[in-house]
């Protein structure tokens, strides 16, 4: 197993095989992304056995160096069995623990559903729902929806709903996405984020849409996106129009727009399973909505070097007298 690096020109060679057929966590111009607004470092793991490659973040803290999974292990841009996968990380784990440079591998980012669980992870079920755009016409998509939801998207359409699609759009998705977070108290990643995904990852993998109702901006999403999968990252709405369905027809016409584009299949981004929050069940319910195919599986994370890392946490707590939960797996397993 190595660890290879896009902004490595030893590397290159081996990293040749990823192209546009991958995710775009893979690909470099998201390395180089990270490395230039993070200043983080995504690298990519291969293991020559299997013939497969994995992205891993290093996160940039000075006192602590624990690395996050950004998407499941693939060979060939599919992804491997559950018994490859449980391999491919028993030997990261071991290669992690024996270079030392990694305390705690923490929960992958909810794009990043996994197969399997190593022994001694902590863990939670987790899924998200998948639209296949390559084997589908658009109508045949619409059909698959929640007889509600064409309902909505009729509604729209026939009330002046306008779908734009572009960067010139991104000024109004954030106006949107902002007061959307601050009205849930959720975190809020700043304009100079998806500024700098455009810059580096250009217009044909990121994809901004709005919807407008009489020039008013309602609703807005954020699409990554590679031949192999878009990936709903950020959205939000105003909710406050007549205009009941546009966030309907806002995800309708951005699977048209990257269908055009030859992209296979779009993903919603996760869903928790066996969920019993009401207002994270809305969540699911929502996503469900489009007819897509749920995706199970998991989220784990392990420490690596368990002193260390659970001297850390002493640490933390001590300094900000905080034991609030920190992700996903927490939440669910409290």
């Amino acid at each position: 197993m190595k660890i290879l690096n896009h902004l490595k020109p030893a590397d290159h060679h081996i990293l040749s095989q990823i192209s546009d057929n991958w995710p775009f966590q893979f690909v470099s111009e998201f390395t180089r992304f990270h490395k230039y607004y993070f200043n983080e470092t995504v690298n990519i793991i291969y293991d020559e056995e299997l013939n497969a490659y994995m992205p891993l973040r290093i996160l940039d803290m000075k006192l602590f160096a624990p690395a996050q999974i950004l998407y499941a292990p693939l060979r060939e841009s599919m992804e491997l069995t559950k018994e490859e996968q449980m391999q491919f990380f028993n030997k990261l784990i071991r290669l992690l623990q024996n270079q030392g440079g990694c305390e705690r591998l923490v929960q992958p980012h909810p794009y990043s559903i996994l197969s399997a669980i190593p022994e001694g992870a902590k863990y939670c079920d987790f899924g998200t729902y998948v639209v296949d755009l390559e084997n589908q016409t658009i109508e045949q998509i619409l059909e698959k929806f929640h007889p509600k939801y064409q309902k909505a998207v009729t509604h729209s359409e026939k009330n002046g709903a306008v779908v734009k699609i572009g960067k010139e759009c991104l000024n109004d998705f954030f106006m949107i996405y902002k007061s959307t977070m601050e009205r849930a108290g959720l975190h809020l990643d700043e304009f100079t984020y998806f500024q700098s995904l455009y810059d580096y990852l250009g217009e044909n993998r990121i994809s901004c849409g709005v919807v407008y109702d009489q020039d008013e901006p309602i609703s807005g999403i954020f699409v990554i996106h590679t031949l192999y999968g878009a990936f709903l990252t950020h959205a939000g709405t105003r909710g406050d129009s007549k205009l009941y369905g546009a966030a309907k027809l806002l995800n309708l016409e951005m699977m048209r727009h990257l269908k055009e584009k030859g992209v296979k299949k779009y993903d919603f981004v996760g869903v928790r399973l066996k969920n019993n929050n009401p207002a994270l069940e809305g969540i699911f319910r929502f996503k469900k909505g489009f007819g897509g195919d749920l995706k199970e599986g998991y989220l784990w994370k392990i420490d690596i070097l368990p002193l260390k890392a659970k001297a850390y946490d002493l640490m933390v707590k001590l300094k900000s007298g905080n034991d609030k939960l920190t992700d996903i797996i927490d939440q669910v397993n409290t």
